[in-house]
């Protein structure tokens, strides 16, 4: 092996490599901009998902809940439970802070806008435990003051009212700081406030209570942490009920509910890693294919100077590794660059959430260059050890035009069509296990197999269409179509590149369409309920139901009847009275509706906490006396649901000698109904429309009566949804560079293979044929492959991305939602415009060799 030598060649073939290297560079910049993107995305979703429980080391609830307590003493209980549980987790070995997320439920006056049903919440006092993210002002110091969310319109210095449940005295606010709450989920409320814990009590009419976190000294793990706590709490009166667990389970636990688990964006990663890697091993060995396929006779004239084999094969494979270190080092650059870029321009892509500090772990880098350095060697290897094959004499025949024997072919394609069904059995296999990682390794190997069938089938399947489609051409329309059969390797070779990046850029399409609606299902799951208009005292005025029922915007609407239902320990929730039926018209999704003597229970709900499923259970109602036994479903839901009939009616208003209430006199309020009403939105209200809908609702409400509150979950989920979506669907920041690479790898392809036909295209000019009439030959030789690869790398694709989308969020949710069919279509119309376009661009320069050129 002589270092001239290989100098030599490769200044002899820069044009044939410096496709080659850019085809490279282009690979090992996808696989580490896959993971650096990827990775940023994956830390900012943890980031945003465990940020309220970052420094908590374990999260207490349900100490000291006094919501469901009906009596005084009940509510003395509870809160005598709470102090003593304090000091007795304050006091625990390990525990360096304790806080208490106090909350309150408000209503919320500001000017122009409709009052809003809202959440007020404690601030922790120890900086580590306190989460929210100071963007300007300061923090509320006393009563009075309140923070709020950055991007909720109402400045610093803002004054506004807020009404406390139960009360009709509302107390002014001042707004003193701004938090930078983006992306964080959150459904109990669109308008959160934030002040003292003294303020929060204030406004509580029985005590506020929450959840309790605790902030760890290190020297304890938290899981330890939270068995001592346990322990601890075991011995206080009045925790039966208490849960614990640490912050990072919660954090998951939040996560799930929303995306189904951060580890979605692990598996995401790892699967989008092999996918890389596969796409960039079968771009680098296509473009090698090509290039020593074209060095066939050039390698036999070396042999009859007196090269020997080895020789040729040490000093090609000498330059397949020079070719690889140099594209490798412009790769890693490339890709290191591409994520920075990636992740500065991602707020104009439409990524809300905060990304995080770009991060490409060392990991990648040595990933990307093992990519770059060993798929190179591994993939041109057997290309040049099929160049250096046979004799000297045989190989001046261009190996392109060889035709292979039929049992060459026919067991290419039975052994690619065992190893497809193999790929595909273990890969629905595991997608029904939803193993991502291990899908996208079976299903790497179906591709892998249905390429080796189209490398041996397709050539002989497009030669006999052309021999029907070419003659609509004319003669050279007919000879470019029998070109395919008649040159199986460079119809292969062809093939390949189209349908590597059509199935790739296809896959990520579909997958990335499935999982936004995946996403908004889930969305639906946490709050069915659009809209929901209460009045602190429970009673709508006269006609606003009708008048919100017609506004535009709401397609549907019900008003249930609000009644306290007590168990025998006089614990009460508040039940909500409706046709079950018409419930679930207003529902987005399937609740849990009551039967005939049933009643519906969160299963959160304390009361009858002890009752099963199935279990009846004696509630009472407005007083001892009209007691009913109804049997216990549990649910899910927030909601405490009966029927009409199930639970006694209203009281009706009478004289003291039980004589009926005179007519035309006002009834008392006791006698009426407490109410609400539910809205339901248009399905396809979004952006403007949405708000524009909203802002109806809260007109028609303020001028009903300004005390009336509305509370927007519809509109909290629409925006929770555009963050949370675009945490998972970020990956549309890799699909342009899925595409740059399918494209290279076309480009590239098709490049050289026509590049390196001179001499054939000499011959046809030597006997007559125009260079327009060659040209339409390689057009129309290319449009025939390309077609046929698209359509393949479509269904493909499709079949690909809907798998893999199942396999992160679930059957339930992605396996019912239809496929993106006009962006498949653009994608395989996209991949054979690019071919044509390639091969029409690369045929201008070929077209001009003359006769002497063969």
């Amino acid at each position: 092996m002589s270092p001239r030598l290989i100098l030599g060649q490769l200044r002899a073939n820069a044009g044939r490599y410096l496709g080659t290297v850019l085809a490279i560079a282009v690979a090992v910049g996808f696989v580490l901009a896959s993971v650096g993107v990827l990775r940023t995305i994956s830390a900012s979703a943890d980031a945003t998902f465990g940020l309220r429980y970052a420094a908590t080391s374990v999260l207490v609830q349900n100490l000291g809940d006094r919501t469901s307590v009906g009596t005084d003493a009940g509510r003395e209980e509870a809160a005598e439970a709470q102090r003593l549980g304090l000091e007795a987790i304050a006091s625990t070995p390990g525990v360096r802070a304790v806080t208490v997320d106090t909350q309150s439920y408000v209503r919320v006056r500001v000017e122009g806008r409709a009052q809003q049903m809202t959440t007020a919440t404690a601030l922790s006092t120890d900086d580590d435990l306190r989460w929210q993210t100071l963007a300007s002002g300061r923090l509320p110091a006393g009563p009075g003051e309140v923070a709020v969310r950055a991007d909720s319109d109402v400045p610093l210095g803002a004054t506004f009212e807020v009404q406390p449940s139960g009360r009709s005295d509302p107390a002014p606010v001042t707004v003193v700081g701004l938090f930078d709450l983006s992306g964080q989920p959150d459904l109990e409320a669109a308008f959160p406030l934030y002040a003292v814990d003294e303020q929060i009590q204030r406004w509580s009419a029985s005590g506020a209570g929450g959840d309790v976190r605790v902030a760890g000294d290190g020297s304890v793990p938290d899981t330890d942490l939270a068995g001592r706590i346990t322990e601890r709490l075991a011995g206080v009166p009045g925790t039966s009920a208490v849960e614990v667990t640490t912050g990072t389970a919660e954090a998951d636990a939040l996560a799930r509910s929303f995306v189904g688990g951060r580890e979605v964006y692990t598996r995401a990663l790892l699967a989008f890693t092999v996918l890389a890697v596969a796409v960039a091993a079968l771009v680098i060995g296509t473009t090698f294919a090509v290039v020593f396929a074209a060095r066939v006779r050039e390698t036999a004239l070396l042999r009859c100077l007196g090269a020997s084999r080895l020789q040729l094969r040490l000093s090609g494979a000498a330059e397949a590794l020079a070719v690889a270190v140099l594209a490798t080092a412009a790769g890693l650059a490339l890709g290191r660059a591409g994520v920075s870029a990636a992740s500065d321009l991602a707020p104009g892509l439409g990524v809300t959430i905060p990304l995080q500090e770009v991060t490409v772990p060392p990991g990648a880098y040595a990933l990307a260059a093992a990519v770059g350095v060993g798929i190179t060697l591994l993939t041109a290897l057997p290309a040049l050890w099929r160049a250096t094959s046979g004799s000297p004499l045989g190989a001046l025949r261009p190996a392109d035009v060889r035709p292979d024997p039929w049992w060459r072919r026919l067991a290419m394609v039975v052994a690619g069509s065992a190893v497809a069904v193999a790929g595909w059995t273990g890969m629905t296999s595991a997608v029904d296990s939803r193993s991502v990682v291990e899908a996208g390794a079976w299903g790497v190997l179906t591709f892998l197999g249905v390429l080796a069938v189209t490398a041996g089938a397709l050539p002989t399947l497009l030669g006999m269409i052309g021999t029907v489609v070419g003659p609509v051409l004319g003669p050279v329309g007919l000879l470019g179509a029998r070109n395919t059969a008649r040159s199986p390797r460079r119809t292969a070779a062809t093939s390949a590149a189209v349908l590597v990046g059509v199935t790739l850029t296809s896959t990520m399409v579909t997958g990335i369409a499935l999982l936004g609606p995946a996403i908004e299902s889930r969305l639906v799951d946490r709050v069915p309920l659009d809209v929901a208009v209460t009045a602190p005292d429970g009673m709508l005025p006269g006609g606003l139901p009708e008048q919100l029922a017609g506004l535009d915007g709401v397609a549907d609407s019900l008003v249930v009847v609000d009644m306290y239902a007590r168990d025998d320990d006089g614990r009460r929730t508040v039940l909500r009275v409706a046709d079950p039926s018409r419930v679930a018209q207003v529902m987005r999704r399937e609740v849990t509706l009551p039967g005939p003597g049933e009643i519906v229970l969160p299963e959160s709900s304390p009361v009858a906490a002890d009752a099963r499923d199935g279990d009846t259970v004696r509630f009472r109602f407005f007083t001892d006396d009209d007691g009913r036994d109804l049997v216990v479903r549990r649910s899910s839901d927030q909601w405490a649901l009966a029927a009409p009939g199930s639970v006694p009616d209203w009281p009706v208003a009478h004289l003291p000698d039980g004589s009926p209430w005179p007519e035309g006199q006002e009834i008392p309020q006791q006698f009426v109904p407490r109410t609400e009403q539910w809205l339901r939105m248009d399905d396809d209200l979004e952006g403007e429309s949405l708000e524009a809908a909203l802002d109806g609702v809260r007109s028609a409400v303020v001028d009903a009566d300004p005390s009336l509150a509305v509370t927007e979950t519809f509109a909290s989920r629409d925006q929770i949804a555009g963050s949370v979506r675009t945490v998972l669907t970020s990956s549309s920041l890799l699909l342009a560079v899925a595409v740059a690479l399918a494209l290279v790898g076309v480009v590239n392809t098709l490049t050289l293979a026509v590049r390196e036909r001179t001499r054939e295209i000499g011959l046809l000019r030597g006997v007559g044929v125009t260079r327009t009439g060659v040209w339409l030959m390689l057009v129309a030789e290319t449009a025939l492959v390309a077609a046929s690869a698209s359509a393949l790398g479509v269904v493909l694709g499709a079949a690909f991305g809907r798998l893999g989308a199942v396999a992160m969020v679930g059957p339930g949710i992605a396996g019912n939602i239809a496929p993106p069919v006009t962006d498949l279509i653009t994608v395989g119309v996209g991949g054979l415009g690019a071919a044509v376009l390639a091969a029409a661009v690369a045929s201008l320069g070929a077209v001009r060799t003359r006769a002497a050129g063969i």
